[in-house]
């Protein structure tokens, strides 16, 4: 198996060689996007090798949600929520200084874009969208604090997976999803410990590499021939989602009991994009995430939460969708242990 360093030199590697074959034929340039769209690349920016990580990671959900999710004819999915409703008022604006002079890179480079949507001061906020996991050690998925944060107050299911790395199980040409661990940093860095800091260089070194090559690409591009500038004005666009993707794993430390991992894309396409009214109370943007057969694997977990009515019905209804609908014969479907009163 490879590591991600490894990994991460191999993808380098490949951008290179574009760089090289675009100077003398333009035509290589459709080889870029699908290497910048690839999922892996947050994945290796951040080192975080969750395949051997002793954290378990759990989805807390509404039991409404979970229904709905079990209930979708042959492929439920994940709805992953627009972050203009996020907990927290900073969400995608902490940056650490070395990731801003990285971006500065991509933010130099000349595309001309008539509509101005790129260049520093493009604003991706309520355009970022994510799924959120908590995590933990044992019993993660049974937890009295987050039945009450995110469970619908005990009332709800949730889901433990075994591998946060879901892109292993995604069929060829299925959209990639893989879930990252939230760094928490307060706004000004000041206390950072030496870790961190060393941690958030490492991010900003490789972000570096990957620019800079890029932008070379780009201007070689546009220098190659004019009917080509568009596609240097979808790599640019496609780093500065990088950059931001980026922002929208780091929350600020007054979160950090959270324990967050997290699904993150920004700038879907617009079609892609639903909407929910279901709460009666605000209307919340959404995509659609990953199938629960590409996370739920064996020795994945669905609780179903301390205070569902008539739990063991609804047990062996949970259960009778996901293992008789969706055929996830593999996945464990208990009742919560918690003692639990509302409101207690």
């Amino acid at each position: 198996m490879h590591t991600t360093d490894e990994n991460w030199r191999a993808l380098m590697e490949k951008l290179c060689d574009i760089r090289e074959r675009i100077s003398r034929r333009p035509i290589y340039i459709g080889e870029v996007h699908p290497l910048l769209h690839d999922s892996s690349i947050l994945y290796g920016l951040f080192q975080d090798a969750p395949e051997t990580d002793d954290n378990r990671i759990v989805h807390y959900t509404s039991w409404e949600n979970a229904l709905n999710i079990f209930r979708e004819g042959g492929n439920p999915t994940l709805r992953m929520y627009n972050y203009e409703q996020s907990n927290d008022p900073e969400e995608g604006k902490i940056k650490p200084k070395e990731w801003k002079e990285a971006e500065s890179i991509v933010n130099s480079i000349d595309i001309n874009q008539e509509d101005n949507d790129g260049g520093s001061d493009f604003d991706y906020s309520g355009n970022a969208y994510g799924c959120s996991f908590s995590s933990g050690g044992r019993g993660v998925e049974d937890d009295l604090t987050y039945w009450r944060m995110y469970g619908n107050d005990g009332e709800g299911c949730s889901l433990k997976i075994t591998s946060p790395m879901a892109r292993k199980q995604a069929s060829p040409g299925a959209d990639k999803h893989e879930i990252y661990r939230v760094r928490y940093r307060n706004g000004d860095f000041s206390d950072r410990r030496e870790w961190e800091k060393e941690e958030d260089e490492k991010v900003a070194e490789r972000l570096r590499g990957l620019f800079m090559v890029c932008a070379q690409i780009v201007r070689r591009i546009n220098a190659a021939d004019e009917k080509y500038r568009p596609e240097g004005q979808n790599i640019a666009k496609r780093l500065r989602e990088i950059a931001h993707e980026c922002y929208y794993l780091v929350k600020h430390k007054n979160y950090v009991g959270e324990q967050e991992w997290r699904m993150i894309k920004v700038a879907p396409e617009p079609k892609a994009v639903r909407y929910d009214t279901t709460s009666g109370k605000l209307v919340k943007r959404y995509i659609e995430g990953p199938s629960l057969k590409e996370i739920l694997s064996s020795g994945s977990v669905i609780t179903i939460g301390p205070t569902v009515p008539n739990r063991g019905a609804a047990r062996s209804y949970i259960e009778y969708l996901a293992r008789t609908k969706h055929g996830m014969r593999y996945v464990t479907v208990k009742n919560s242990r918690q003692t639990y009163r509302q409101g207690s």
